[in-house]
């Protein structure tokens, strides 16, 4: 079940970040940015394992933002945060990565980095989308690495 998206040029412009974009009710977007927060801590790669505690740890409310407690049910991050941002393509799924310490392949979720032109189009939703994708990949500027 994917959300209904606002998605205009005036509400794509005056966002801050592609989350506000994304996630419409407040709180759902707090505990994106935490999400987000917890990806950028991990390179932008994070296993099954660690999103299922990240989860807990949001249900339970040990998570900080703005300096609150913030509790998010781990059934609303999974169905709304998660699975829409996988749905969008902004996080790819069971992406194969080679564990050096197991001496395995393990799949992750990875943040997915946007390869976009210097300047947007000149109209439609390609232009749209064009800023969201900015506004997204802006999210993760100081993270990105060569590989």
């Amino acid at each position: 079940m994917l959300m209904r998206l606002a998605f205009t040029e005036e509400k794509i412009m005056s966002a801050k970040t592609a989350l506000e974009i994304i996630f419409p009710n407040k709180k759902t977007q707090a505990a994106a940015h935490l999400f987000i927060q917890f990806l950028r801590e991990n390179k932008g790669k994070v296993s099954k394992s660690q999103v299922s505690r990240f989860a807990d740890r949001l249900q339970r409310g040990e998570l900080l933002y703005e300096g609150r407690p913030l509790r998010y049910s781990r059934r609303n991050f999974y169905i709304t945060i998660l699975r829409n941002l996988v749905a969008m393509g902004f996080i790819q799924r069971n992406v194969p990565t080679w564990d050096a310490s197991r001496r395995a392949t393990q799949y992750v979720y990875a943040v997915n980095i946007f390869d976009i032109p210097k300047k947007p189009p000149s109209v439609g939703f390609w232009r749209l989308a064009y800023y969201l994708c900015k506004k997204w990949n802006s999210l993760f500027e100081d993270t990105q690495t060569s590989e």
